[in-house]
């Protein structure tokens, strides 16, 4: 159900991933200096004004910083320096990663639903990048190429996004969300929550973007051991998330903080036992965590103890021999 990329592939793969980080770091750089400042004429003085915009409200904001003075002048003179190179570095950056989405397109890589991308890509390039973890199914645009293999096409998943905040309320993090969706042009409105848990935003495209708590996870993993009489590697909720990359269907790349491969594969089996959904989604669910837990346990195999005893995981793996972990 999965086939490994060729050498020009993982070649390009990784080669995106670094652009895209780089553009990402000078993205985040250059939002310091969003807005501008500006020299205003008050009483026959003038004062060195910093403007911006409210990435929340979309109001305009402005604050003196003073007089004009020497000092003053010095810290104009460096914003305007700072922010040029800055540009500059984007400017030679951007006509960079259009090639690599033409090679990336050529080349078959294309695989996450663009309208994902284009919501991956904003979180990437924005603070948000470590404050919300990919955890759903679109997980598995990025585990394709953490290794280095291409699932096939039949089991990817079309729709839906579902994000980890790292605040104890999911609607802690909705309003910043959305205003960095906003500002890349990505229009969004509320959909129905679920108290403190849960949070949902909708595309004009009626993406679903889900936000979960960490909470939520564990109480998930608790329902399923008091269900089924069960235990559930618990290791998997202390893994600190992977930083990755996405592909998707225009070849654009995006940065994505993603869950540890194989606590996707244990977490997601729970979730699977626990969720209620049709018997036509429960089995395309199914073959999805079982093509993406061959894949992983390929490369990066699955511990013993992280295995026996789990019975979803077990049978997703069917027929696969454990490695004892290595002696240290």
């Amino acid at each position: 159900m999965y086939v490994p990329m060729s050498r020009e592939q993982r070649r390009l793969a990784e080669t995106m991933r670094a652009t895209v980080a780089d553009y990402g770091d000078v993205l985040r750089a250059r939002d310091a200096y969003a807005g501008g400042m500006q020299w205003l004429t008050a009483k026959n003085h003038q004062y060195l004004t910093r403007y911006r915009q409210d990435p929340l409200t979309g109001e305009k904001k402005a604050t003196s910083l003073g007089r004009r003075t020497p000092e003053n002048e010095a810290i104009y003179d460096a914003f305007m320096k700072e922010r040029a190179e800055l540009d500059e570095r984007i400017a030679v950056l951007r006509p960079v990663m259009a090639e690599q989405a033409r090679m990336a397109r050529a080349l078959r890589l294309t695989r996450a639903p663009s309208e994902v991308g284009a919501v991956l890509r904003a979180i990437g390039t924005s603070d948000l990048l470590d404050r919300l973890t990919l955890a759903g199914d679109a997980c598995v645009f990025a585990y394709e190429n953490e290794m280095g293999s291409l699932l096939s096409r039949d089991v990817l998943p079309d729709d839906g996004l579902d994000l980890v905040v790292d605040d104890m309320r999911a609607a802690d993090r909705i309003e910043e969300l959305a205003a960095v969706l906003r500002r890349a042009k990505i229009p969004v409105r509320p959909g129905r929550g679920r108290g403190h848990d849960l949070a949902v935003l909708r595309t004009e495209e009626n993406l679903k973007i889900h936000l979960f708590t960490l909470s939520s996870l564990e109480r998930m993993v608790d329902g399923y051991e008091s269900s089924f009489a069960a235990d559930v590697p618990r290791w998997a909720l202390e893994q600190p998330p992977v930083r990755s990359v996405v592909i998707d269907r225009t070849g654009r790349a995006a940065t994505v903080s993603v869950l540890d491969p194989r606590a996707w594969c244990i977490l997601r089996s729970v979730a699977l036992e626990m969720e209620e959904m049709s018997p036509n989604a429960r089995e395309m669910a199914t073959d999805l965590v079982s093509a993406t837990a061959t894949m992983v346990h390929e490369k990066t195999p699955f511990e013993e103890e992280q295995v026996c005893g789990f019975r979803p995981l077990l049978d997703a793996l069917e027929g696969e021999e454990f490695l004892p972990p290595p002696r240290l």
